[in-house]
């Protein structure tokens, strides 16, 4: 495989058709070695439009998803970010690229680990990785100007909400195992929270997280 080509063709031919067009986000994406955050097995599909399976019933989503729920946090390079669920680190060092400060929680501490080292190699000093069961959030270093969560939860908890800036934005998948779709959620100037749907996916669901009551027949 020629990986320089297949990152190029990612970004061309994958993300900037599904209307990512944020030239600072397709700049990092494309200068990012997406195959070194790709477990061993799976490193021929590093640059595929599909989802990768990481350990513990976790995956990686695909660029394109991954690239639109980014694009939707509107970054300048100001922000404080917290990212829940890090997996390898993939999306929190495209992060680092966009904002001031990227906080990124995961509670497998193996996902954990492969994060951190990405983050040593790389050398970046605005990234933190936790160890954390954040599926009622993580107010620690909370305000936050933007939330990314890119597994699935039912709802947003009120412990999330309030761990937003008064002009943050949060974007994440709201759903069911059967029907997901990624949502922008933020409060109006009224504290009224507004939902807009921007995409339909399939995504593992957040560890430990609230689950919906359903029907048992």
């Amino acid at each position: 495989m020629n990986i320089e080509k297949a990152r190029f063709n990612m970004v061309e031919q994958q993300v900037k058709p599904w209307n990512v067009n944020d030239e600072r986000l397709l700049g990092a994406m494309a200068s990012l070695p997406r195959e070194q955050f790709v477990p061993e097995a799976h490193r021929n599909l590093a640059y595929a439009d599909t989802a990768i399976p990481l350990c513990h019933n976790q995956a990686m989503l695909a660029p394109r998803e991954l690239a639109r729920m980014i694009q939707a946090l509107e970054l300048k390079g100001d922000e404080r970010v917290l990212e829940i669920g890090c997996g390898t680190g993939y999306a929190s060092v495209l992060l680092s690229k966009l904002a001031k400060k990227v906080y990124s929680v995961d509670i497998i501490a193996e996902l954990v680990s492969q994060a951190r080292e990405q983050v040593t190699r790389l050398a970046l000093n605005n990234v933190s990785i936790e160890e954390v069961d954040a599926a009622d959030g993580w107010v620690t270093q909370a305000p936050y100007d933007a939330i990314l969560i890119t597994s699935v939860i039912p709802r947003l908890t009120d412990s999330m909400k309030n761990s937003l800036s008064a002009s943050g934005r949060i974007v994440t998948i709201l759903g069911s195992p059967e029907e997901q779709y990624v949502n922008l959620c933020k409060p109006d100037k009224n504290g009224n929270w507004e939902y807009e749907q921007l995409f339909p996916v399939q995504a593992k669901p957040m560890i430990n997280a609230e689950q919906p009551n359903q029907f048992v027949f």
